[in-house]
């Protein structure tokens, strides 16, 4: 009697759980579609990250710029230098800088003023997140006293 109710039991079950059989491979593309969000998710902010990072070491090759041209008054080829060699250490692609030394006085004898203005056409890591990565431009002035 107690084989007949234990087969009964283990029937009962197999239909009732009848319902997993086609779900056999769910678990496998529901953790793709999760890792694939997550990778995405993950790879989308260190490349907003590296966009940041690029910015900021833009605006301080501009004032290492201005620095320089503050101390070197008549010397504009060395901020220009100045400014790409601090860029250097830090951008994966440095071609892409464009650096402007002007005069906002009108001369290059002190008290006048300098001002630097860089420009930067970003490359991304991965051009997946930016279909069009964007022109940085930095600007940094100061007043000559040598």
């Amino acid at each position: 009697m107690k084989i007949l109710q234990t087969q009964k039991r283990l029937r009962h079950i197999r239909a009732s759980s009848g319902f997993l059989k086609h779900e056999t491979g769910s678990m496998s593309s529901e953790f793709a579609v999760a890792v694939m969000c997550l990778l995405t998710i993950i790879f989308g902010t260190m490349e907003l990250c590296s966009a940041g990072y690029s910015y900021t070491v833009l605006a301080d090759a501009a004032n290492e710029g201005v620095h320089y041209a503050i101390l070197n008054s008549s010397d504009e080829t060395g901020a220009v230098n100045t400014v790409k060699k601090y860029a250097t250490a830090t951008f994966h692609d440095v071609s892409k800088i464009g650096v402007s030394v002007t005069y906002p006085d009108g001369t290059v004898t002190p008290p006048s003023r300098v001002a630097i203005s860089v420009s930067y056409q970003y490359v991304p890591y991965l051009s997946i997140f930016m279909a069009k990565p964007p022109t940085m431009h930095a600007y940094a002035e100061g007043r000559m006293v040598h």
